[in-house]
């Protein structure tokens, strides 16, 4: 009868063994970290130059107030401009209190939950206008979470929209009217937490305001979407006048 050979034991095969079942381990461990860090980051993204994007839509009837506002936008300006190509928003006419809207869908994300709006703009005559909206938003589970902020240079304060009650709430951070001729940097933190749209900061020029307000969402059964809104508010004179934008960002996870 013939019998198999056993192997024959060494400690340096035995540690040869180790090493080799060390490495496997370490190996799947990394494996398994890049899984993890792929599905935590695969929602993120920032875009960039939104101004010069097409696809954006406009209105006044959509706005409030007067909703007879003239309005218009041209992109690729040369000047003013901080990179080269800035976007000159206007609104006028003769109905008091007419504002223009412009919004732009941005992506299908209804998993984000932490949005930041950033943008560089330019007045060349702030006392014709009332006030500035900026905001992001999002549609998922059928409601909608709206981050509309706005510079109310008429009440000398920053207020922020409860989507909730349909109305606007008084932040305490104080909003003046820019210099003429110069450019002003805003940057708008805003997160979907705990079921409500939370408000988190408002940085000016380099100088953070922390809001720290949340509302309840509206119900709307939209598809799952984030937008944003640039809105140039009409004065009880309706004066003409533009607003230039650029550095126009959002990014979110």
């Amino acid at each position: 009868m013939i019998q198999k050979a056993l192997p024959s034991y060494s400690p340096n095969s035995s540690r040869r063994t180790t090493a080799v079942l060390l490495t496997i381990k370490l190996v799947l461990a990394a494996f398994a970290f890049v899984a993890i860090s792929t599905h935590a980051y695969a929602g993120s993204a920032t875009i960039t130059n939104v101004e010069q994007l097409s696809g954006w839509k406009a209105c006044t009837a959509c706005a409030g107030g007067g909703e007879q506002a003239i309005y218009w936008k041209k992109t690729g300006q040369t000047s003013p401009s901080l990179d080269g190509k800035s976007t000159q928003y206007f609104v006028g006419g003769s109905t008091p209190f007419s504002h223009g809207l412009w919004w732009r869908w941005m992506s299908g994300d209804g998993a984000a939950s932490r949005f930041t709006l950033k943008m560089s703009y330019y007045i060349k005559n702030p006392a014709a206008s009332q006030g500035l909206e900026f905001a992001a938003n999002q549609a998922t589970g059928g409601k909608w979470y709206k981050f509309s902020t706005q510079c109310s240079f008429a009440s000398k304060i920053w207020r922020v929209w409860d989507s909730a009650n349909h109305r606007w709430t008084n932040t305490s951070i104080a909003c003046t009217r820019p210099p003429a001729y110069s450019w002003t940097n805003v940057v708008f933190e805003y997160a979907r937490q705990d079921g409500r749209a939370k408000f988190l900061s408002i940085t000016i020029n380099g100088k953070k305001y922390y809001v720290n307000k949340s509302f309840g969402p509206e119900l709307k059964k939209f598809d799952p979407s984030i937008g944003i809104h640039f809105q140039l508010n009409g004065n009880q004179y309706q004066h003409d006048y533009s607003v230039w934008a650029d550095k126009f960002s959002l990014s979110y996870y």
